[in-house]
């Protein structure tokens, strides 16, 4: 029997850092991709698909992915969806009234669903179940036990708040597979002898905190196993690059090796953040708006990023009698530190030849 792990799909989400009306264009994608998720289980026998919380992004969700979301649900009424609200939920995106038959959430005290011998059990965590949410997950050992909770285990690191979940904790109380959500990229582990846990990460990419290949994670259960397999499913892929300033004489080379880096290690559907780095002279000039450019005609969107330095040598200004010479000895003998020294010089020097800053 097959089942889906998915999470963190943050339906509605705002696009933000990227021109408009591609923004406009991720938002759909991204609810597509829950759509073309469920298709994907249609056509591949899944009897249900797990969703481990942040389904939506908040509890403002527009009346269009609403329905668009509900109507897809019913639209397959052989596959159940195991819903669990994450921290971002906050809310059901659902009144009990119009409850599809095949939508099942999970509440803040433990609730299991038995397919054959595959007993799933979920529970929304809060301050104020921490303290019994261990001691009360009671399963059977002769069932195949898949557990499903959304919260930041010990020791991984998170920009967000949510609920604590301990594994040792969750040792010996006969799970065979945890499906966790709250972490972005997918990761797994052991638990004990018996069983292994698993972040599915988020099914789509929506900025470049979430890089990488993003998907979900298919279960297959089979005489008392649970084998997991992540599956790559995101409409666009998001990368980080770093190139450094000397790897050419001139920026004009630096662009053509970054071009032909880049189209040959990604695909033109990609978004791409490219950071220029490194130390350049004085007469190396960083052309970032024709680099980006560039890279956004070959590519979904790009962004660039100049976090290269002056290579200032206090000599070549040391009998420089020009407002140059002034300006930058006046800066080097000052009590700021090197970096606050290396940013003043770059600008004002950039400034005095009447570019950019």
């Amino acid at each position: 029997m097959k089942f889906i792990h998915t999470a963190d799909l943050h339906l509605d989400s705002k696009i933000d850092g990227i021109p408009t009306d591609k923004s406009k264009v991720r938002r759909e994608e991204i609810v597509r991709s829950f759509e073309k998720l469920v298709e994907f289980a249609d056509k591949n026998n899944v009897r249900a698909i797990i969703i481990a919380g942040d389904m939506f992004d908040t509890s403002g969700i527009t009346i269009k992915t609403r329905t668009r979301v509900l109507e897809c649900i019913k639209n397959y009424p052989h596959i159940d969806f195991l819903y669990l609200q994450g921290n971002h939920d906050e809310v059901s995106f659902v009144n009990e009234n119009e409850t599809p038959q095949n939508l099942i959430t999970f509440n803040d005290e433990y609730k299991s669903v038995t397919y054959d011998n595959v007993t799933i059990t979920g529970i929304v965590l809060t301050p104020l179940n921490q303290k019994v949410v261990y001691d009360n997950l009671i399963l059977d050992g002769d069932k195949t036990n898949i557990v499903v909770m959304h919260g930041q285990i010990v020791g991984y690191k998170s920009q967000e708040k949510a609920e604590i979940i301990s594994l040792p904790k969750l040792k010996d109380k006969n799970i065979d597979y945890l499906a966790l959500g709250h972490i972005h990229s997918y990761s797994k582990g052991e638990i004990d002898n018996r069983g292994t846990y698993a972040y599915s990460g988020c099914l789509d990419g929506r900025g470049f905190d979430e890089l990488g290949e993003k998907g979900f994670v298919l279960l297959n259960c089979e005489n008392g196993k649970v084998d997991s397999q992540f599956v790559s499913f995101s409409s666009r892929v998001l990368y980080e690059f770093e190139y450094d300033v000397k790897l050419a004489d001139t920026f004009y080379q630096l662009t053509e090796y970054i071009v032909n880096d880049l189209t040959n290690k990604i695909d033109e559907n990609s978004l791409v953040k490219v950071i220029i780095k490194g130390q350049h002279k004085t007469d190396y000039f960083v052309d970032k708006f024709s680099l980006s450019t560039r890279l956004n005609e070959l590519f979904f969107y790009a962004k660039v990023y100049d976090k290269t330095t002056l290579e200032i040598q206090l000599s070549d200004y040391e009998f420089d009698k020009s407002v140059r010479g002034e300006f930058v000895r006046a800066v080097w003998e000052s009590t700021l530190s090197e970096e606050e020294k290396n940013k003043i010089i770059t600008c004002g020097l950039s400034a005095l030849k009447g570019e950019e800053i």
